[in-house]
């Protein structure tokens, strides 16, 4: 699959890093925005994690 993104002037430095970052890791440009776009991704969805519920007291052993 292909995609083509409409990169703005004022934006132009982004390819440039790109450019700079593709050869200095010797990964091709796509590999390095695909996983751009992976971990932003990533990022935003949202996890399911562990909640604090506050201090709790635990009665006699056995109780309820």
């Amino acid at each position: 699959m292909q995609l083509n993104i409409y990169v703005p002037k004022e934006k132009a430095h982004l390819l440039e890093r790109l450019k700079v970052e593709s050869q200095r890791t010797g990964r091709p440009k796509n590999a390095l925005v695909l996983e751009a776009l992976q971990k932003y991704l990533a990022a935003r969805q949202p996890r399911l994690g562990s909640f604090h519920l506050g201090e709790m007291r635990l009665g006699p052993r056995g109780s309820l």
